[in-house]
């Protein structure tokens, strides 16, 4: 169950420009293009692209590309998972549509991604024995490096998990700079990775869930997290509660793997450690104001 601590409890589970309409081609940025759900029909103007951990595998990453019609602001546009959160937040109350593309950046295949709903972030994939049976197309412009570039089509729609917002397809031409997560400045195991101010910042966290402890939970989390973790602590206190206190359980019949430092912020990755069927959780955490917590 690779994710932020977020991202875990509530299930679902990129510095740059505004970039308005543009075409896929040399130099320019942004997106063209239209997204069909039933009979709603989206222009898809904006693009928003970001370097991201491979869910399925830890030591590998993919490409997620977010066309929309409207831009993600600027202070989101980073590799962490903030521009996710706003996008559900504003899907869920009707004020953005579009889709996330996972594009593996080795082979520019496109199987998987997230679409947006009034339910929020769905995840959508495509299993097929070849790759040119696949629904999803993603012809590249380029190839995938510092920008992305392409056009991406759908030979059918897609039907979503919830049946009442109906079918989707999507058909865009987008270029935009990719943005990358910051560079590995340590990777630690064993004894190292135990006595690390991270893996200590993810016990306080664990410990304060397990314990049902909101103040100590509220003081484990970074303070860029508190606000969502306000939100959901007030809509059901109780469920909130019960759901870190699950993650919490959960965690603990899990060993200490690695932990993965990039600058400020870092993934403190847990597994059992059994092949072929082996469990896994990925946290993640930030210096905040000198100090290691848990962050989305």
């Amino acid at each position: 169950m690779p994710g932020s601590w977020l991202s875990v409890c509530i299930g679902f589970a990129s510095i740059g420009l505004m970039l308005g309409v543009g075409v896929a081609s040399g130099a320019a940025s942004g997106a063209s293009g239209t997204l069909q759900i039933g009979a709603e029909r989206f222009a898809l103007k904006y693009v928003f692209a970001v370097m991201e951990k491979d869910g399925m595998e830890a030591d590998k990453e993919k490409l997620t590309v977010f066309l929309s019609d409207v831009p993600v602001p600027d202070e989101l546009r980073k590799a962490t998972d903030d521009w996710v959160y706003w996008a559900d937040k504003q899907a869920r109350a009707g004020a953005l549509h579009g889709v996330a593309l996972a594009i593996d950046p080795a082979t520019a295949i496109w199987s998987s991604g997230r679409m947006l709903t009034r339910q929020g972030l769905e995840f959508y994939s495509v299993t097929v024995s070849s790759p040119e049976l696949n629904d999803l197309q993603f012809a590249p412009a380029e190839p995938i490096g510092d920008r992305a570039a392409g056009k991406v089509s759908m030979k059918k729609p897609m039907s979503g998990a919830h049946d009442d917002a109906g079918a989707w397809t999507v058909e865009a031409e987008f270029g935009s700079p990719v943005v990358r997560r910051p560079a590995v400045s340590g990777a630690l195991t064993g004894a190292a990775a135990l006595n690390s101010p991270q893996y200590k910042a993810v016990l306080a966290f664990l410990d304060a869930c397990r314990k049902k402890d909101v103040d100590a939970i509220r003081n484990a989390v970074d303070a860029e997290s508190r606000e969502s973790l306000t939100e959901m602590i007030a809509s059901n206190k109780e469920q909130a509660l019960n759901m870190f206190a699950g993650m919490a359980a959960e965690t603990a019949t899990l060993k200490l793997s690695r932990v993965t430092v990039r600058g400020d912020s870092a993934e403190v990755e847990f597994s059992d450690g059994k092949p072929g069927s082996e469990s896994k959780m990925s946290l993640r955490v930030a210096l905040s104001g000198g100090e290691w917590k848990l962050a989305k």
